[in-house]
């Protein structure tokens, strides 16, 4: 089973993934990207030496950093399962309020996560449960008409994609509230048991994809195991490797040309502000910020070189392209931090804001998949489409 993850992760990799919604004018063709800040993000000195063995990067990546986040994932989608349920019992402003949160909390893990949707993720194709982009609101209406009972199993096997999820459960909570609350405060409210059921499934799936990363699961098989080369038969180290390295590489593109960069018509290209996806939960901004965040703890091992990540073989063969990347990484989350949600709204009243996002979401990208990829000979290629978009 491991073998025909790895060899589906290898062929499938989709990272259409950046979940940002926006419905902006074209920025006036005046404004132009400033120039990033500089930010000093050196490594320690006691950090520079040769690089460490492959297979210790592989096994820290796994150990301190994959499936921590996996359970962190798990937890906070069963947190959210949980406040759903309690919202629908009983309705109310507050227990509104705090479903709300959760489902924002539930989203910083999952988008953080976005840099290691490799094995499991896609083999069990997670990301059709947990966050397809964009939902299809009139078709959720006209199947919550026709319906007299939901239940995950239905969302699960009968249902599309763009039906269930993350974006699913904004739908329903971000309306006006006394909209919210007079749906779900109907006798056997339908809409109520859709809500309950998106949670189950959202739980359910997120930590089906933890079991199979830990070995947790039917079959006693451990994924990180395979992937890091601690199984008697495991994953290939450089292949690993590439894998780990080529999903953030997509990622970035991903988030800097096919969507903030459409969106804002950069290059020339005509403004579609359709490239950016989101609902009524205005987390577009925090969204991209966590999956810049993601791609930098893969870099570094964790937060800040709590374990050991990619940096650790590029600082070994270069220490001021390492420093480059690093200083991208930062200069991004800088320039993100600049942008102010709603994300439709910033980028109408302040383009200049989101033209030097760009600009530095642009140089990491590059930095990454230029500098980083060339000094550690990695093999990028193309990113396949597993059936899933968005």
């Amino acid at each position: 089973m491991i073998r025909s993850i790895a060899l589906s992760t290898i062929a499938t990799l989709s990272l259409c993934l950046v979940a940002l919604g926006c419905q902006a004018d074209s920025p006036p063709a005046s404004a132009q990207p400033e120039a990033p800040v500089e930010v000093a993000t050196e490594a320690p000195e006691e950090l520079i030496s040769k690089p460490p063995p492959r297979s210790e990067v592989l096994v820290s990546a796994t150990d301190t950093l994959i499936v921590p986040r996996f359970r962190e994932v798990a937890q906070k989608m069963g947190a959210l399962q949980i406040s759903l349920n309690a919202l629908c019992d009983s309705p109310s402003q507050e227990r509104l309020d705090e479903a709300r949160g959760t489902w924002r909390e539930a989203r910083v893990p999952w988008m953080r996560s976005q840099a290691m949707w490799f094995g499991p993720i896609m083999d069990r194709r997670s990301r059709s449960y947990v966050d397809w982009a964009p939902i299809e609101p009139e078709r959720i209406e006209r199947m919550l008409e026709k319906r007299d009972t939901v239940d995950a199993k239905y969302l699960r096997e009968y249902l599309a994609s763009t039906q269930r999820g993350l974006g699913a459960v904004e739908y329903v909570l971000f309306e006006d509230d006394s909209a919210v609350l007079s749906k779900l405060s109907r006798e056997n409210s339908i809409r109520c048991q859709y809500l309950v059921a998106l949670g189950d499934l959202v739980a359910d799936e997120t930590a089906g994809a933890l079991a199979d990363w830990t070995g947790n699961n039917a079959d006693g098989l451990s994924y990180a195991e395979y992937f890091n080369g601690t199984a008697d038969d495991s994953l290939i180290g450089k292949s690993a490797l590439n894998e780990l390295i080529r999903t953030s590489v997509f990622m970035s593109r991903t988030i800097t040309d096919m969507r903030l960069g459409k969106a804002l018509g950069v290059d020339g290209i005509t403004a579609d502000p359709d490239a950016l996806l989101g609902g009524d939960g205005h987390r577009m901004v925090a969204d991209m910020r966590n999956q810049v965040l993601g791609m930098r703890d893969v870099y570094l091992g964790g937060d800040s070189d709590s374990g050991l990540g990619v940096s650790a073989l590029a600082r070994g063969l270069s220490g001021e392209t390492d420093q480059r990347m690093r200083t991208a990484f930062e200069n991004a989350l800088q320039a993100i931090d600049e942008l102010e949600e709603p994300l439709r709204e910033t980028i109408q009243s302040d383009p200049q804001a989101a033209l030097n996002a760009h600009a530095a979401l642009k140089q990491m990208q590059l930095t990454l998949s230029t500098d980083i990829v060339s000094l550690l000979d990695v093999t990028v290629g193309f990113a396949d489409t597993d059936g899933d978009g968005g």
